[in-house]
């Protein structure tokens, strides 16, 4: 090579943008290029990912600099066309060489490496090509090699940019993951001051109630200073809509995304501001699903994971591994193998777990009880339980049972454990200044309109009383603010509980209920003004569909979601349920979607379509026809339950409008019923 020595700036430029494009295409593409493509395993946040990675490849890239720009001559040279050819070599490998290796998942299943020496060797001609090109490219262009390198850089980080541009834009379900969680911290503590407690009795209808408290009379010894509103209104039907809104009275529409509206919920000012504000202790137990990161602000127990310094220096290490592994020659990749599967290791063992009453209860009572500290003046507690939903746990003592139990029992054994704990705060002389409150996120009968609802406030504890207010939970939010102030307009109704009581009997309140299902899928919004005439009194007054019920041109390559945020419900015309919150369940014996894409790039032959497959209710055949031709015909089971559906959908298949129909029968089956639980799908080409 030419020994021409070249001045410090100069080599510092050439330097500096072969170091730009080896970082970038390293430190920066690698692993956001993996984690915006999506990976379940990866529970983390976009943004907790993002401060990381820009240090390191700030890190890198100054470094690189000054490896690549302070030598001179050959030495610098030589580096120079190593850089950019390692830099070529990795953007060939990701975007076009990698291969799926058997299963394409990273599970913790060794790989058969000798079973790839034909790929292994042309991937290695390939990384022989491409640290050759540079070298080659100086030999014929002394002159001109150095700007010709630079500018294919600089051509091959634009398209890298636009590509992870789109990638962002189309995957935003992976940048809306939150990177908070729910802990068990302070589970069992309370002031010796002052508390506020609230168990939600999951679809505790006031019917469930009434028949409990027959069965059961003597529970009333136990609830002396109690009134139980027997005429409430519960905010919705169903924990995904009701829960949030009677936490905060912010109401889910279906105009945005679930996520986004959890996270517009926790970002603007609500009542727990307004406790946190006043010195209060809040902490609330329940799914994750129903906090956005704002809640890190405001809840004691909710906590941003990304602030753990030291899991994230290793979490950020082995996210770089994964990228070695995806970025490396075949023959390199051995050394960086890991399984996906690690990453959930770096999860907290404090998390709380949702919707087990019967660990709720069992930890409770392996600890002694509550304990009551000093270290703050007030505190307020919201349980989240199981309650009355299906699968039934408990027997009629509160304790897990090895067989299933019913309904009835599972109600007593919530009940019996919720009377132990008042037991306990009156034997530490706390009860009678605490405000409690025993109600249900909704009813279940009718509508599901109406919860159960039984209130003691502060310093009552005497009687047991009913009283047939026009109560809604809409009001529990100024009920827990009135609790430190008496300035409450702004959160939710804006009337307390006890205010409700000398409301008029034809109070207006609202009802919102999670209806329909495939594209079909809406929030009714219900108005009353009767006082006991429930299901008559109900008025329909306005439907919210998804999106507006508009259906978009889908966009190839785009992630949609059959979980909270419902996304691909547009396009399900049969057969399809409407989400729980984390699954639509998708019913025989027919399903049909109807997808409109939005353009199919000319030179493609087949589509790729993936369903992500949460469980499999029935092992059957499954028969899937795109345009009117069969494009899947095999058996759902648990390889398709571990690796999910996919198929491949030729284009020949589609018309002029590029509308693709895709209808899956069960030919199997003699009767209808659930046949699988889908969290996503995606359609896309490569």
């Amino acid at each position: 090579m030419e020994d021409k020595h070249l001045k410090l700036k100069h080599r510092l430029a050439f330097g500096a943008a072969m170091s730009a494009f080896f970082c970038f295409s390293l430190l920066v593409f690698g692993p956001l290029k993996l984690y915006v493509s999506g990976n379940d395993e990866m529970w983390f946040s976009f943004r907790s990912l993002l401060i990381p990675v820009i240090i390191v490849s700030l890190i890198g890239f100054v470094l690189g600099t000054a490896i690549l720009a302070l030598p001179n001559g050959t030495i610098h040279k030589v580096l120079c066309c190593l850089c950019f050819g390692a830099a070529l070599g990795l953007y060939i490998q990701c975007g076009y060489f990698n291969i799926s290796y058997g299963s394409g998942v990273l599970d913790g299943s060794q790989i058969a490496w000798k079973d790839y020496t034909t790929y292994g060797a042309i991937d290695s001609a390939m990384w022989a090509a491409c640290l050759a090109l540079p070298f080659a490219l100086y030999m014929v262009f002394k002159r001109s090699w150095r700007h010709t390198l630079m500018i294919a850089a600089a051509f091959i980080l634009v398209l890298q940019l636009g590509g992870l541009a789109i990638d962002i834009y189309q995957n935003q379900n992976s940048l809306n993951k939150l990177s908070h969680e729910v802990t068990i911290e302070g589970e069992y503590e309370l002031s010796t001051k002052d508390n506020t407690v609230v168990f939600v009795v999951s679809s505790l209808d006031q019917a469930y109630y009434e028949s409990y408290l027959k069965a059961h009379p003597e529970a009333k010894e136990t609830l002396q200073g109690f009134t139980e509103y027997d005429n409430t209104m519960s905010t919705g039907s169903e924990t995904m809509v009701s829960f949030p809104s009677m936490l905060t009275g912010d109401v889910y529409k279906k105009d945005i995304r679930y996520t986004d509206y959890i996270n517009r919920m926790w970002n603007r000012r609500n009542v727990y501001d307004e406790l946190s504000r006043a010195g209060t202790d809040v902490r609330i137990f329940c799914d994750d699903l129903y906090f956005g990161n704002g809640a890190v602000r405001k809840v004691e127990n909710v906590v941003d994971r990304a602030q753990d310094n030291a899991s994230y220096r290793v979490l950020t290490k082995m996210m770089y591994r994964y990228t070695l592994y995806n970025s490396a020659p075949h023959y390199l990749k051995r050394f960086f193998w890991m399984s996906l599967n690690d990453y959930a290791s770096f999860k907290s063992n404090i998390t709380y777990d949702a919707y087990r009453d019967d660990k709720f209860f069992s930890d409770y009572d392996e600890r002694g009880g509550f304990d009551y500290t000093d270290s703050y003046s007030s505190a307020v507690r919201i349980y989240h339980l199981q309650g009355a939903k299906a699968p039934y746990r408990l027997d009629s003592a509160g304790q897990k049972s090895k067989d299933a139990t019913s309904q009835k029992e599972q109600i007593e054994g919530d009940f019996s454990c919720i009377l132990r704990m008042l037991e306990d705060m009156k034997a530490h002389g706390v009860y009678e200044n605490a405000c409690i409150i025993i109600t249900a996120d909704n009813g279940e009968k009718d509508l599901g309109q109406r919860a159960t609802l039984l209130v003691k406030d502060k310093g009552s504890h005497e009687g047991y009383a009913v009283n047939s207010a026009p109560v809604s939970l809409f009001d529990l939010p100024a009920t827990l603010a009135s609790t430190v102030t008496d300035e409450y307009d702004d959160y939710g109704t804006g009337v307390t509980i006890r205010a409700a009581e000398r409301a008029p009997y034809n109070r207006r309140r609202l009802f919102y209920r999670n209806a329909g299902s495939n594209a079909d899928s809406r929030v009714e919004q219900y108005v009353t003004t009767t006082s006991s005439d429930y299901e008559n009194g109900l008025m329909l007054m306005e439907n919210y569909y998804i999106n507006g019920g508009k259906v978009d041109d889908y966009v190839l390559g785009t992630e949609l979601t059959f979980a909270s945020d419902e996304t691909a419900a547009i396009y399900c015309q049969e057969g399809f349920g409407h989400t729980n919150g984390w699954r639509t369940i998708m019913r025989g014996p027919t399903a049909v979607m109807e997808i409109p894409i939005a353009s199919i790039p000319d030179h493609i032959s087949d589509l790729h379509a993936y369903f992500d497959v949460l469980n499999i209710y029935e092992e059957t055949r499954c028969v899937i026809r795109a345009n009117g031709r069969t494009v899947y015909d095999g058996r759902l089971d648990a390889v398709v339950r571990s690796n999910g559906l996919n198929f491949l959908i030729p284009t020949y298949v589609f018309d002029s409008d590029r509308t693709l129909n895709l209808t899956f029968t069960f030919p199997d089956l003699e009767d209808s019923g659930n046949i699988m639980a889908l969290t996503s799908f995606k359609i896309y080409h490569q």
